[in-house]
């Protein structure tokens, strides 16, 4: 009979527990819609000037943003430290020529993407539902599919390697399910190659936004 009334009491001390929100050992999946919004001025005016072989004054190159469905995989390595995974669908942006005499005209048409590993940092408490972190990895860009927009002779963009910053915020519904914002600034510098800009660098240096959904395993 002793034996059973602690068995109970164990039991009931157990359940009165609070489900720890992150552990060791976890592995945290989350999907959603991802924004690359590249930075204004990717180029400076004389690159673009020689770019178009034209007359460009006062001018720049702009990249457009673009959505897709990004997804992460995160594993705790202990109750606060992370390793994190970054994939998505392909980004599609086009570079055009902003402001002077050519202002809108488009000149590349590329894919690109950017797979990022992050360590992760998360200060709160394993048993807190809400779960802010800050970490910093490593993005490996890669275009295809360029689209030479206005024949100008460009074969594509060089690979990037580059540091990647990074914040968010993951809120537990309940012990498997939660809702995850993010943010990440990423360092990607390529060159053009091909035309009579081949070798011009671009600094594409986006802000990445993620919201969405993900479960706890």
């Amino acid at each position: 009979m002793k034996l059973m009334k602690t068995l109970l009491a164990s039991a009931v001390a157990l359940s009165a527990m609070p489900a720890l929100a992150y552990e060791a050992g976890d592995i945290i999946v989350k999907a959603g819609l991802v924004n690359v919004a590249p930075k204004d001025n990717s180029a400076d005016t004389s690159a673009v000037t020689s770019l178009v072989l034209a007359k460009a004054d006062n001018s720049s190159m702009e990249i457009d943003s673009n959505v897709q469905l990004g997804i992460t995989g995160v594993y705790m390595v202990t109750n606060n430290f992370g390793v994190e995974v970054l994939a998505a669908t392909p980004f599609e942006h086009t570079a055009s020529v902003k402001g002077g005499d050519l202002d809108g005209t488009d000149l590349v048409t590329v894919k690109h993407l950017p797979p990022t590993v992050s360590a992760q940092y998360y200060p709160m408490d394993a048993a807190s539902k809400l779960q802010p972190y800050i970490g910093l990895g490593l993005n490996h860009t890669f275009f295809f599919d360029e689209k030479d927009e206005a024949g100008l002779g460009i074969k594509g963009l060089k690979p990037s390697w580059g540091l990647t910053y990074s914040a968010g915020v993951d809120y537990m519904i309940d012990d498997k399910w939660l809702v995850n914002a993010a943010v990440w600034k990423m360092d990607i510098d390529t060159e053009v190659k091909g035309s009579a800009a081949d070798g011009m660098e671009v600094e594409i240096d986006p802000l990445v936004v993620m919201v969405g959904a993900g479960m706890k395993f």
